[in-house]
C-alpha cells in the first residue's frame, strides 16, 4: 500500500473516532520497542467519577428527543383501573407511626410483660453494641442453652461420685490460673466435661483427670488467641497421661457431643443484665458484677448447680449481688424491678431457690476444703471480693440465714447475729 494511503488512514482514524479506539491508538504511540512508556500518560478516570460528569466519554448514548412518548390510553381503560381501586380495601391508617420492636411473646405471656414498666437500655449509638440485633442474639441464645440441657443428677449409678467431680475442678482453676486464660474457657471446661459426663456412663475415676484436662484443652482452642501447647497440659498431669492419650480422648469427648460446642455461657448472660441493672440504678458498678461473677464461679465445683440453665445463674447471682451491696435495705423481690424481669425472662419467685443455695454456698466457702476460687477472688485485680465486708454484717447474715433455710439442700446455720 502506498505511504499517501497509509497517512491519510491514519488521519481519519484520529479525527472520527473519540472513544476507546482512539484511547487504544494513544497508548500504543506512547510505547516504545522495548515495551516501556515513552509519550506521555493519559489521566486515569475515577472511580464513577467521570462515568456521569464527562459526556465526551459515553458513547452511543441516546438524546432526549431519541426517547419516544408514551401513547395516550383509552379512557374506557381508565374508568376500569378507577372502578377496581374502589373495590379493592384499602389500609387503616395507624395511629403510631413509629416501628415497635418486636418482643418474644411467648416470653412475654410468661411474666405479663405487657404491664410493666420497662426501660430501654438500647439506645446507645455505638454499632459495636448491635443493639439492632441484640434482642434476636439473646433470644437464640436462649434457644440454644435449652438444647444443650445438662440433666440433674447425671451420676447416678456412675463409678465416680461428685466429690471427685467437685476436687478436679478446684485443681482445673489451679491450673486456668497458671495458664492465665480466659474467664470463657472455664465456664466452657466445666460445661464440656458436664455435658460429654452424662453421655458416657463408663468414665472411671482413673480418666477423670484426663477428661478435665483433655475438656480445658479443647475449650482453650474454642476460646483463646495463643492456646496452650499440648506438652503443657501433660506437665501439669505430672507425666501421668501422655500426648497420645490427650489427643485420643480429644476425639473421643468430640465424637460424644458432636462437635457441639457453643453452649452459651453464664458470663454472656450476666453482662446482658448488669447492663440492664446499671440503666435502673445509679449505685451498680462493677463491683456488682465481679460479685457476681464470684457466686457463678463458686458454684462451678458444686454438683447441685451443674443442671441449672446459664441464664438462671447469671440471673440469681446478680440478683444476690444487688441485695448485697444494696446499703438502704431494700427487698430483694423489689430490688429485682420490671426492668430486669423483661431482659432476664425470671421473676424474682423463679429465682429464689437459686439465691438460696447461693446463700449457703457462701456461708459454706469460708469453712470448705476447696478454697481455689475463694484464693483466687482475694487479689486486688477482682477487688478482694471474697473478703468482702458486707458478707459479715447482722442484716447480710440474718438475710442469708433465713435463705439458706428455705434451701432443701441447706442442714443447719448458727451465727452470733441471728436474731437481728
Amino acid at each position: 500500500m502506498p505511504l499517501t494511503r497509509l497517512e491519510a488512514l491514519s488521519s481519519a482514524i484520529s479525527v472520527h473516532d473519540d472513544g476507546e479506539n482512539a484511547a487504544t491508538l494513544r497508548g500504543k504511540s506512547s510505547l516504545s520497542t522495548s515495551g516501556k512508556f515513552s509519550g506521555a500518560v493519559t489521566k486515569q478516570r475515577s472511580v464513577l467519577g467521570d462515568i456521569c460528569s464527562n459526556k465526551s466519554t459515553l458513547t452511543n448514548v441516546a438524546s432526549e428527543t431519541d426517547f419516544k412518548k408514551p401513547q395516550l390510553l383509552p379512557s374506557k381503560i381508565f374508568k376500569k383501573q378507577a372502578q377496581d381501586s374502589e373495590n379493592t380495601p384499602q389500609p387503616l391508617p395507624s395511629d403510631k407511626d413509629d416501628v415497635q420492636p418486636t418482643v418474644d411473646t411467648e416470653r412475654r405471656q410468661s411474666f405479663s410483660s405487657q404491664n410493666l414498666e420497662i426501660e430501654n437500655i438500647d439506645k446507645e449509638s455505638n454499632p459495636q453494641l448491635v443493639a439492632v440485633y441484640v434482642k434476636d442474639i439473646y433470644k437464640y441464645l436462649h434457644e440454644l442453652e435449652e438444647k444443650a440441657v445438662i440433666r440433674p443428677n447425671y451420676m447416678e449409678g456412675y463409678k465416680i461420685r461428685p466429690t471427685m467431680r467437685t476436687i478436679l475442678i478446684d485443681w482445673m482453676v489451679e491450673v486456668h490460673g497458671r495458664f492465665k486464660l480466659l474467664q470463657e474457657t472455664l465456664y466452657l471446661t466445666v460445661a464440656t466435661m458436664d455435658r460429654f459426663l452424662q453421655v458416657e456412663p463408663t468414665i472411671v475415676r482413673h480418666d477423670l483427670q484426663l477428661v478435665g484436662l483433655t475438656c480445658m484443652f479443647i475449650a482453650s482452642k474454642f476460646e483463646e488467641m495463643y492456646t496452650p501447647e499440648i506438652h503443657d497440659f501433660v506437665f501439669m498431669s505430672d507425666k501421668a497421661y501422655t500426648k497420645k492419650e490427650i489427643l485420643r480422648m480429644e476425639l473421643r469427648i468430640l465424637r460424644a457431643l458432636d462437635f457441639s460446642l457453643g453452649r452459651p455461657l453464664p458470663l454472656h448472660f450476666l453482662r446482658r443484665y448488669t447492663k440492664a441493672a446499671t440503666h435502673v440504678y445509679d449505685w451498680v458498678d462493677v463491683l456488682h458484677h465481679t460479685l457476681s461473677k464470684y457466686l457463678m464461679e463458686l458454684s462451678l465445683p458444686e454438683y447441685e448447680f451443674c443442671h441449672f440453665l446459664p441464664s438462671q445463674l447469671a440471673a440469681a447471682s446478680l440478683c444476690l449481688s444487688l441485695k448485697i451491696l444494696d446499703e438502704s435495705e431494700t427487698p430483694i423481690d423489689v430490688l429485682w424491678n420490671d426492668t430486669l424481669v423483661f431482659y432476664s425472662g425470671y421473676t424474682y419467685g423463679a429465682l429464689e431457690p437459686i439465691v438460696g443455695r447461693f446463700c449457703s454456698l457462701i456461708i459454706k466457702s469460708e469453712t470448705s476444703k476447696y478454697q481455689a476460687i475463694r484464693k483466687k477472688y482475694l487479689v486486688s485485680k477482682f477487688y478482694q471480693i471474697s473478703a468482702l465486708p458486707n458478707f459479715k454484717s447482722p442484716v447480710t447474715h440474718a438475710f442469708m440465714a433465713k435463705m439458706a433455710l428455705k434451701n432443701s439442700n441447706f442442714t443447719h446455720v448458727s451465727y452470733t447475729n441471728d436474731g437481728c
